[in-house]
């Protein structure tokens, strides 16, 4: 009877990990064409970037207003095809609080920062 019982509470427990109640946080569709980049393209347009003025001239000046930079793992990469192709890099930046804020770059051109908060 331990034995069952014991199964029980641990099917129940297992369930419980996949199963969630109430509503999940949907993004709002924003009608664009985009589809991220992964693998070899996005390292060489990460590379790209990284490498590029614009970029040490952006990090130097966000560097100097507080914001910390800590190195390339979660950039992000998308292509919007709804503007012609645009190659988007999104570039994690920590500010004093701790929370992250994209510094956005649009073909290689900064186009300022942006938060996930509304």
């Amino acid at each position: 009877m331990k034995k069952l019982l014991t199964i029980l509470c641990g099917i129940i427990i297992g369930l419980s990990l996949f199963v969630s109640i109430g509503n999940t946080a949907k993004a709002a569709e924003c009608g664009c064409d985009v589809t991220p980049v992964l693998g070899a393209e996005k390292n060489k347009i990460v590379a790209n970037l990284l490498s590029s003025h614009e970029f040490k001239n952006v990090k130097h000046l966000l560097k100097s207003e507080g914001y910390s930079y800590r190195g390339a793992k979660n950039i992000e990469v998308l292509i919007n095809h709804s503007h012609k192709d645009t190659v988007m890099v999104g570039v994690p930046f920590y500010n004093e609080d701790g929370t992250i804020e994209m510094a956005a770059f649009f073909n290689g051109i900064y186009m300022g920062l942006g938060s996930n908060e509304d």
